[in-house]
């Protein structure tokens, strides 16, 4: 009897240590494994290019997972006149789910309005729910000569959802980071790094402290004048000094011929 309990006891003691190995396991392979860039290409027509690249552990993405939310990309994104999807794909790479969608626009107010608005009776899929949390809300607005965006990622319900109140402590240095690149100098911004004579912007937000508080960032830029602007001011300039010219010759003529009649 002894014997038995002794065994017992051995047994579970091994039991606890294996379940404790897989749990630390667990936190390695997630530790580290959530992780996203983002690039965002500004240009002088006022056009912009997006490309995205996100890295999620397949402990956390399934296969039915990582298709919905490709389906809800080309759904919410693919769908809009304004935006054109060029790539749009998720393939497992070294035990992580690898999301790379590319947005193409004329038009960089169209980024404004890139995700439709769910009805909160409605539930959303688990797809649906890690596109809206990663793309944020982005507000794009003109002021005088510049242009000024704001966007907001809040991270903070899905990372509860699916990790638990206390995951953040299996994020360990998982960070998402983003990259702008603008045709002229920044105004202002909130950027962590202003490269290449402020035209280039970086944001490197690490998910254990977004998963408390949202990532938001935050830029100014001067709006670009193109060249053939220019031109037509010089143009203009031009037009209106020969119509003054032309006038004030024709009133000389006048004032002489008045003078030879008299």
């Amino acid at each position: 009897m002894v014997a038995e309990r002794k065994d017992w006891f051995s047994v579970s003691s091994a039991m606890k240590y294996l379940l404790n190995a897989l749990l630390c396991a667990a936190l390695l392979l997630l530790s580290g494994c959530i992780d996203g860039d983002e690039e965002i290409f500004l240009r002088a027509d006022g056009g912009a290019r997006v490309l995205a690249i996100y890295r999620v552990p397949t402990l956390l993405l399934s296969v039915q997972d990582a298709e919905d939310l490709r389906l809800s990309i080309e759904k919410e994104v693919g769908s809009s006149k304004n935006l054109k999807l060029l790539t749009n794909k998720v393939e497992k790479q070294k035990g992580n789910r690898v999301i790379t969608f590319e947005i193409e626009t004329d038009d960089v107010m169209a980024l404004e309005g890139v995700l439709a608005e769910h009805d909160p009776d409605l539930e959303m899929s688990k797809g649906d729910k890690i596109l809206h949390a990663i793309i944020g809300r982005m507000i794009v607005s003109i002021e005088g000569l510049s242009v000024k965006l704001i966007r907001e990622v809040q991270l903070e319900p899905l990372l509860d959802e699916y990790l638990g109140p206390n995951g953040a402590s299996m994020l360990g240095d998982s960070a998402f980071r983003y990259t702008v690149h603008l045709p002229d100098a920044v105004v202002s911004s909130n950027a962590h790094e202003v490269l290449n004579e402020g035209r280039t912007l970086k944001w490197s937000h690490k998910l254990v402290d977004s998963s408390t508080s949202p990532i938001i960032m935050t830029l100014t830029a001067p709006i670009p004048i193109p060249w053939w602007v220019f031109v037509l001011v010089a143009l203009f300039i031009a037009a209106t000094i020969w119509s003054c010219y032309v006038l004030a010759a024709r009133m000389r003529a006048k004032r002489d011929g008045a003078g030879i009649k008299k």
